[in-house]
């Protein structure tokens, strides 16, 4: 018990001084298919109980190319960036 009331006496100013402070957090699509996202999950809402004002971006490519897999539809890019055009959607 020692080493935890210790840990919590030296994270306490961390803690305070990132009260109502905003985190801007990037969620890439991977991370929410991945094994670990239910702990991230839970970090976050951690930070959320600690006073921390969160904003949360998240990706979306490989749910994005998994739908255009299953439609048959190939995906234009210039250089990393995906191109999305006015053509419509094949279902």
């Amino acid at each position: 018990m020692h080493d935890y009331v210790n840990w919590l006496r030296h994270a306490t100013p961390y803690i305070n001084s990132h009260r109502d402070c905003t985190f801007v957090i990037m969620l890439p699509g991977e991370a929410i298919e991945d094994g670990n996202f239910g702990n991230i999950v839970h970090d976050l809402v951690l930070l959320h109980s600690l006073g921390v004002r969160l904003v949360l971006v998240h990706g979306s490519r490989p749910q994005i190319e998994t739908r255009l897999n299953e439609r048959g539809i190939r995906a234009h890019f210039h250089r990393t960036l995906r191109i999305t055009d006015g053509r419509p959607w094949i279902a």
